[in-house]
């Protein structure tokens, strides 16, 4: 989930109607299933989540018999038998207003364009859709942060309009909820860019512990505006700094500097019940798990293996750590052996507990769409996670 995705799910208007509650029938809910699981505790069966597909998988997979009514996230998630959770439409980290979009230049092959962050940008319109290429960042020195600063206030259009009605409807849920918690680093690399902001530590650490510390400061007081509504299951960020080399700012800024700030944020969180928090970072994040751990970012997600970040190791090294995904998206492509290879090793690590077993990033469209099914069902067989897919899975 890219920081845009995320956006569009604390930015979307939700009605109470359209959520599910706790049915009157007994047994365990989603919900239940899913803390369970989180707090190592024994559980008829663990929730079967994912992480998705590339924008490319779905149509590869219409050639290759899905129905073509399968064409986005949630009409995927229901034909394979894939629980999910939901995330309350809170803002704690989006620019209001954003700046305006604009596309610039076109041509048969490129678009350059102005984005909601002030950068500029360019991305090729044929092939497999790219990370665009940034060409220019409008934050750059402390004159442009206070431009952006005046649009991180705490103000009150961050909740909905209806969060009473919401609130009633999420008490009564029968699904893992999660509420944002902002981003203390990986945003501002967005909106600073990648080598402006590995020298921004060294040629003005004040300005950028500013920026961290109005971060922290907007997700804590948007936050204190719902946690004594609901309790939620679990915060969630978004902190894309890790490369397969490691973060792209260094641990002890990542110590000093960011992981105060989450402590602040995770403590307001417990204080109100919610005990566990992650933040969705690729790469190779082993270097930073300290610096998480000890900001209570206690759950690691997506636990990308391929980069680095192997479950088993991070299992062995930090015992007790919580892991969402985790199975490397490499192996799926490789046939049915390779896959139960991957699955067999991280079984007595999925069956310790407070561990949810998924491919550790998208799905890429090098995964057949025959794979793709064997993988759920072997993790249905073997891991015992839930979920009904909409088709035979015997025949696999």
């Amino acid at each position: 989930m890219d920081y845009e995705e995320m956006q569009e799910l604390v930015n979307r208007d939700v009605d109470a109607d359209t959520l599910s509650a706790t049915p009157e029938a007994q047994g365990p809910t989603l919900r239940e299933r899913w803390r369970r699981t989180m707090f190592f505790q024994r559980v008829d069966r663990i929730p079967n989540f994912e992480f998705g597909y590339w924008e490319e998988t779905l149509p590869t997979w219409h050639e290759q018999g899905l129905p073509p009514e399968i064409a986005d996230e949630g009409s995927a998630y229901a034909y394979f038998g894939i629980e999910t959770w939901h995330t309350v439409p809170v803002d704690v980290m989006g620019m209001r207003p954003g700046f305006e979009y604009k596309v610039l230049e076109e041509d048969d092959d490129y678009q350059t364009y102005q984005d909601d962050t002030g950068s500029i940008a360019r991305i090729n319109k044929k092939g497999i859709k790219s990370i665009p290429q940034h060409l220019s960042f409008y934050l750059k020195d402390r004159a442009t942060w206070e431009e952006y600063k005046e649009k991180l206030q705490p103000t009150a259009d961050r909740v909905p309009a209806n969060w009473p009605e919401l609130a009633k409807t999420y008490n009564n849920r029968d699904y893992p909820l999660a509420v944002g918690i902002g981003s203390m680093i990986g945003v501002p690399r967005n909106w600073i860019g990648f080598e402006n902001i590995a020298m921004m530590i060294y040629d003005d650490p004040e300005l950028l512990e500013e920026i961290v510390e109005t971060l922290c400061t907007l997700a804590c007081s948007t936050l204190e505006r719902v946690v004594c509504d609901v309790e939620f299951d679990f915060g969630s960020g978004w902190e894309d700094i890790c490369f397969n080399s490691g973060p792209i700012v260094g641990v002890d800024f990542m110590r000093d500097i960011v992981a105060p700030r989450y402590k602040r944020i995770t403590d307001l969180l417990r204080k109100h019940g919610c005990q566990v928090a992650w933040t969705d970072t690729d790469g190779n994040i082993l270097p930073v798990i300290d610096s998480f751990l000890a900001g209570g970012l206690n759950c690691m997600f997506p636990v990308e293996v391929h980069a680095g970040s192997d479950p088993v190791e991070m299992r062995k090294r930090w015992p007790g750590i919580l892991m969402q995904g985790g199975v490397c998206k490499m192996e799926l492509a490789k046939g049915p052996d390779a896959i139960r290879t991957e699955l067999e090793r991280l079984l007595p690590f999925v069956k310790e507990g407070g561990f949810l077993p998924g491919v550790d990033h998208r799905v890429p469209a090098n995964v057949s769409l025959e794979n793709y099914k064997v993988y759920l069902k072997l993790k249905r067989d073997m891991f015992g996670v839930g979920g009904t897919p909409q088709y035979d899975e015997s025949k696999l």
